[in-house]
């Protein structure tokens, strides 16, 4: 149906998957023929209901109220004044299930509407991606005993690692795209239920996208055992549409800091500053708004969670490190990024971001030198070096000169 959409003249409706809420596309009693999505020129994922709730359809079963209402403006028979019948058809897009955005609507960080991606489901993504990441933490250290038989080799658990790997990141970067977000709609002036081209996101959901990101992409959950971290073979097949592997084994950290480190693209990038910007000029003053200021507040504190948070006295050792292997990754990130954008190594960022930068990275300086000093906390040589090392990174970041090349 999504193919013979394209040879009609239908482009993909990224938006469409957002017409239903998750508990109506998990409904049991929903029919076979009905759609679960407004349009099957989406992508959608694979309907997966979660451990102890009833299987809804796995995927829609038929044409979306966005594809007849798309192909009866484009083919229906018109014997009267086609203008003004064409007008009446495309009024009613302010209902549901009518919302259209492409390709070019969905470029990430270029892009706002936090409701237009590839393979999400559901009204609510911040939903969608809970249940999801929920699931694959869940399967991920089962990989061995689900997907390789006896007398198999151990490259099928690996790539059933890396299927749930790749859906647990994938859906956190739909999350991603709330903090800085605005809804689009194509509606007209005069259109019944008509709606602005630009609403923004909810303050509340954009708040509750950035808790959901510090709990689950800032803090990983538990990785599988060294049993089956050490059983995810690579295969050897060698064809023109695989690629060789670096290493034969996991690379646990360089991935997992590589999905971290687009998570902090997307949260940081000069769109989404710009737009938090604007957007305080952009909603009622006496409205609730999730501003620029509370943005990188909420960044830092749960990146850096660590030394924002009153130390914890003890004794660590360098296989029980006060600062994980997989934080210190992140925070090391995390502050490149922040010089960048005071250091103009970020592109275009409004000058709000670089005072309010500056700010915080004077702060964690004073916090690291107090958990340093901290004389119940005897810190293991990972934490201490890192620790160091920030402070190092944190003062060549503020201290740093701009050179310009004179133009003759």
């Amino acid at each position: 149906m999504h193919e013979v959409g394209h040879t009609l003249g239908l482009r993909h409706n990224f938006k469409a998957s957002s017409w239903k809420t998750l508990a109506e596309i998990d409904n049991p009693a929903l029919a076979v023929g009905e759609a679960t999505v407004a349009s099957v020129m989406d992508y959608t994922p694979t309907n997966i209901a979660p451990k102890g709730q009833k299987q809804g359809l796995y995927y829609t079963g038929t044409l979306g109220p966005y594809d007849y209402w798309a192909i009866e403006y484009g083919y229906k028979p018109i014997m009267g004044n086609e203008p003004e019948e064409l007008k009446k058809i495309a009024s009613r897009c302010g209902e549901p299930g009518l919302d259209y955005l492409t390709d070019e609507d969905t470029r990430g960080s270029v892009d706002s509407d936090p409701l237009s991606n590839r393979f999400d489901l559901g009204k609510d993504p911040l939903e969608f991606a809970r249940r999801e990441t929920k699931t694959s933490a869940e399967l991920w250290s089962q990989v061995v005993d689900r997907a390789v038989t006896p007398g198999e080799g151990y490259q099928h658990a690996r790539q059933a690692f890396g299927m749930l790997f790749g859906k647990y990141w994938q859906t956190l970067a739909y999350v991603s795209r709330f903090p800085g977000g605005i809804y689009v709609h194509r509606d007209h002036k005069g259109d019944p239920n008509g709606r602005t081209p630009f609403v923004p996101v909810e303050a509340a959901r954009q708040r509750d996208a950035m808790k959901l990101l510090t709990e689950s992409a800032f803090n990983v959950p538990a990785l599988p055992p060294p049993a089956v971290l050490n059983s995810l073979a690579s295969s050897r097949w060698s064809h023109w549409g695989t690629r060789d592997v670096a290493r034969l084994d996991y690379p646990v950290h360089s991935q997992i800091a590589n999905a971290q480190n687009n998570i902090l693209t997307q949260l940081l990038a000069s769109n989404t500053l710009t737009r938090l910007a604007d957007t305080e000029l952009k909603v009622a003053p006496d409205a609730d708004l999730y501003t620029l200021a509370e943005h990188l507040r909420m960044l830092v504190d749960g990146v850096f969670t660590e030394v924002r948070e009153a130390h914890k006295p003890g004794e660590y050792t360098n296989r029980k490190p006060y600062i994980g292997s997989l934080r210190r990754n992140l925070q090391r990130n995390a502050l490149r990024r922040l010089a960048g954008t005071i250091n103009g190594g970020s592109g275009f960022v409004p000058e709000d971001v670089r005072t309010l930068v500056r700010m915080h990275l004077v702060d964690l300086d004073k916090q690291l030198t107090a958990l340093l000093a901290a004389q119940d906390v005897k810190l293991d040589d990972y934490t201490r070096a890192h620790l160091q090392d920030s402070q190092e990174r944190i003062k060549k970041a503020l201290t740093a000169q701009l050179v310009l090349q004179s133009i003759d």
